[in-house]
């Protein structure tokens, strides 16, 4: 019996691969953290030369291989068009995310870090919005007018504009916008998207190489180590996402993303004592009241129904 006979065991699956890709997420600050003193422009190259080598070698081995779907489903190596250009956007877009997320861990500010990944959702709701001419409900508003509480306080009473969190949130929430308007299988599109980006990477990494300046191969072999296996670190967790998106619903799967900035909030405040101060703390409190009308809000169409007359 396959998974497609067995509807429990597919929903199993997909919530054990949905926690592992967002326990991924939230634990990688100790895996930047491990190579912080590496600056961040490298760690971005090695990032995306490996990851991009490693996603291509999956999207070759799918394609070769394994069998590979049958008739016009199939998709082609390389798309074209609108498709093409919307995915090499969203390259940018995913590799300026990678970037400041690397460059806040390894700066001591990984509390922004969870900051904007917990903002990201709301983010997504307003993009939405926007671009796609969704309807908001009452809660939703309810949850945007928290969040924007939260970055406003954070900016007047702390005296600090949180810009990374903000960076963090827009630009993986216009990825997310994105990927909506170029479908394309997760892997495959992250591998199509970082393809230009290989090549700067490699160009810039061997710069760092003949003068003298680059980490990798220079006498450690554990970072060197560590900067190849950023690759790895990048894409497994897009695996697990990808197996979890086909098996369970985008409202479990919503769910289950807070398990990522709140990992990153206990390994900031738990491990890298990461400063907290009460008033920093309020700001955090407000987006945790928006995140939690806005699961409200999912709720109600979906779990209220389902149990309520």
């Amino acid at each position: 019996m396959n998974q497609s006979d067995n509807p429990a065991a597919a929903r199993r699956i997909g919530f054990i691969s949905a926690i592992s890709a967002f326990t991924f997420w939230g634990f990688m600050p100790l895996y930047w953290a491990r190579i912080g003193f590496v600056p961040a422009p490298e760690v971005l190259g090695h990032r995306v030369l490996w990851g991009g080598l490693f996603a291509w070698a999956i999207v070759l081995v799918r394609r070769y291989r394994m069998r590979p779907p049958a008739g016009p489903a199939a998709s082609p190596l390389l798309p074209r068009g609108r498709t093409l250009g919307w995915l090499l956007l969203g390259g940018f877009l995913v590799v300026t995310n990678w970037f400041f997320y690397v460059w806040a861990v390894s700066s001591g500010r990984t509390l922004d870090a969870s900051l904007g990944y917990y903002i990201n959702p709301l983010v997504s709701v307003l993009l939405g919005m926007v671009f796609l001419g969704e309807r908001l409900t009452r809660l939703q508003w309810a949850a945007l007018a928290c969040a924007v509480g939260g970055v406003l306080f954070l900016t007047l009473r702390v005296g600090v504009f949180p810009w990374v969190s903000l960076v963090l949130a827009f630009s993986f929430g216009t990825y997310g916008l994105i990927k909506k308007r170029a479908a394309f299988p997760v892997i495959h599109s992250l591998a199509v998207e970082i393809l230009p980006f290989i090549l700067v990477a490699l160009v810039f990494l061997g710069y760092l190489r003949r003068s003298g300046q680059g980490s990798f191969l220079a006498g450690d072999p554990v970072v060197s180590l560590l900067l190849w296996g950023a690759g790895f670190v990048t894409v497994m967790p897009l695996l697990f996402f990808a197996i979890a998106a086909r098996r369970i619903r985008l409202a479990d799967v919503g769910f289950l993303q807070y398990i990522a900035p709140t990992l990153m909030f206990v390994v900031a405040v738990a491990v890298f004592r990461d400063p907290l101060e009460p008033a920093r703390l309020v700001g955090f409190v407000f987006v945790w009241l928006g995140l939690l009308l806005y699961t409200l809000s999912n709720l109600k169409g979906s779990l209220f129904r389902k149990f309520l007359p």
